[in-house]
């Protein structure tokens, strides 16, 4: 079962595996991947963008971490991964080799400028050959997640484990109104736009899940479907200035 959960979260973005989902939606997962793919604008990123072809490339990998704690780092020659939504990562931004140096994507350059009192951390990943284009979907973590908790829950006290479930009962609760409206519209019913968020907005702060799943929603549809000159002309972006640079052979 442990095999099949972590099966469920990865994404092989040649072959996409699509999943049964409950019945009476509207549309099935493949009713809606076929609707991203051939009737959007852009539906043809979803298997081919510079991302994926830099990671199954076989091609050096250069990723940015931003970090306060850079001198730490140095001094201990450690690099903790982070333990919140993705179970176990470092967080990174993909760099793009160019002649004046690496290039950040946006939300990297996004980073850069609203984080001043963070450094760059620069990390070059040298793959053995090329590999498939496979990746991880955090929104499929749950199972994970849940198991994780039931297999440390002994190092608990029962009082800890009682505030912990009844904070997470109290949370689902307090969402439950969102939650059903967003089955309701799963199965067809449709809830006017304003309505919709800000019912989504008085949920995030008990359900955070759901914010992170916005996020997904909101770049995915700006990815699948802006025309502007802006998305369509390569605008050139500051290089980034590295801190530190560290190699790891893969």
């Amino acid at each position: 079962m442990y095999a099949t959960e972590w099966d469920y979260a990865h994404t092989d973005y040649t072959t996409p595996t699509v999943w049964p989902g409950p019945a009476g939606l509207v549309d099935s997962e493949s009713d809606w991947r076929h609707h991203l793919q051939f009737e959007t604008p852009n539906g043809w990123l979803l298997g081919q963008n510079s991302m994926l072809a830099t990671l199954a490339s076989g091609q050096p990998i250069y990723l940015m971490h931003v970090t306060p704690a850079l001198d730490a780092i140095r001094a201990s020659g450690q690099l903790c991964a982070s333990a919140g939504c993705l179970v176990g990562a470092l967080y990174c931004a993909l760099l793009t080799k160019e002649p004046a140096g690496l290039r950040p994507h946006n939300l990297g350059s996004y980073l850069l400028e609203t984080k001043p009192d963070t450094r760059p951390l620069v990390i070059e990943i040298i793959p053995g050959a090329p590999v498939p284009a496979k990746g991880l979907d955090y929104l499929r973590l749950g199972g994970i997640h849940l198991r994780t908790y039931f297999t440390h829950r002994g190092v608990l006290t029962d009082d800890e484990d009682a505030r912990l479930r009844q904070a997470a009962v109290a949370r689902i609760h307090a969402a439950a109104g969102f939650l059903d409206v967003l089955l309701a519209n799963a199965c067809g019913q449709r809830t006017p736009d304003a309505e919709f968020i800000n019912h989504l907005a008085s949920a995030v702060p008990n359900l955070p899940f759901l914010g992170y799943l916005y996020f997904e929603v909101v770049s995915e549809y700006l990815m699948l479907h802006s025309t502007s000159p802006e998305t369509k002309a390569s605008v050139p972006v500051k290089p980034v200035e590295t801190s530190s640079h560290v190699r790891c052979l893969c």
